[in-house]
């Protein structure tokens, strides 16, 4: 039996205020070594998943405040120095199915509630097309690690980041993880089959209860589909509905400048090539209830409040 996601969450808090970094013209600069160690033994040799918190204490010791727009850009520029430095120490092929050219790390700063348009450097395939950004639970194509940063949050409730052990759920029920997904119809992520994710939900997902209005997370994850951890959100929604709401995200992963190394991947699935729309889906319909709204699913909730660094 797999350990239960409370326990794994738990376990892969990390409190980046613990750590020193310094502060040189109103951004940090290098990456403590012990902090990027700690994420290679949570992530890459350990259950696939770390949680940075502790955005908004780093900041106040410097003397910044993480609802000033410059100082919560620091941190997550901070928070994307620790990625990149955690991707340098890794291998992504010990932890892929088949080949790939990973030679990159971007990111790409969206809404997390709102219409988002020119996703990803890759304009020649999403900057002319509107998104949402997908809230089911899903992996993100093609990329063996991701970090996903979130926070600090404006009039929003909910939002909050789930992890799921989708490998755990596959062994336990022998399901191959190629029937485990589906192509998702606006989106070149694709999606855990409904089928499966009530049963994962259930199971073998937690969400992450962090501070997301006075606080900024970083999720890193393993989010290959064999071997790694799919992952979601709880539904956002205004907290005063008269108001308008933020729900900041960088997304941050490994990527390649050739494109065959994304067909070779979904082929691997068994996935068709993603034909993505270029209207994001109406309110009230099914391709937004089921893809993008969010997990309206209670679930046990796992604060860094019990642990440290």
């Amino acid at each position: 039996m797999s350990t239960p996601m409370t326990d794994v969450v738990n376990q892969a808090m990390v409190d980046v205020s613990a750590y020193p970094a310094e502060l040189a013209d109103g951004r940090f600069t290098g990456v403590p070594d012990e902090l990027i160690a700690r994420l290679v033994e949570l992530v890459a040799d350990g259950a696939g998943v770390a949680v940075c918190h502790g955005a908004s204490a780093l900041l106040a010791r410097h003397g910044l405040d993480i609802h000033r727009e410059a100082d919560a850009a620091a941190v997550r520029d901070y928070f994307e120095a620790v990625f990149r430095a955690f991707a340098a120490k890794v291998d992504p092929a010990k932890h892929s199915p088949l080949p790939m050219g990973y030679d990159q790390v971007a990111s790409m700063d969206v809404d997390g509630f709102n219409k988002n348009t020119s996703f990803t450097p890759n304009s020649d395939h999403t900057e002319s097309r509107e998104f949402l950004t997908t809230k089911c639970v899903h992996f993100d194509s093609a990329t063996t690690f991701i970090g996903n940063v979130y926070g600090p949050n404006t009039n929003i409730d909910g939002g909050l980041p789930i992890v799921c052990d989708t490998t755990a759920y596959c062994r336990e029920n022998g399901v191959d993880p190629a029937d485990l997904i589906e192509l998702m119809p606006h989106s070149y992520n694709v999606a855990v089959k409904q089928e499966h994710a009530e049963a994962v939900l259930a199971r073998h997902a937690v969400a992450v209860d962090v501070d997301l209005l006075d606080d900024m997370v970083m999720v890193v994850l393993n989010n290959e589909v064999d071997g790694g951890l799919a992952h979601a959100g709880s539904t956002p929604r205004l907290a005063d509905p008269a108001k308008p709401g933020k729900r900041p995200l960088r997304h941050i992963e490994l990527q390649f400048t050739d494109g065959e190394n994304l067909n070779n991947w979904y082929r691997h699935y068994r996935l068709d090539i993603p034909e993505v729309k270029v209207k994001v889906p109406e309110l009230d319909t099914p391709d937004h209830n089921r893809y993008h709204r969010g997990v309206d699913t209670a679930l046990a909730a796992q604060s860094p409040a019990a642990s440290g660094k």
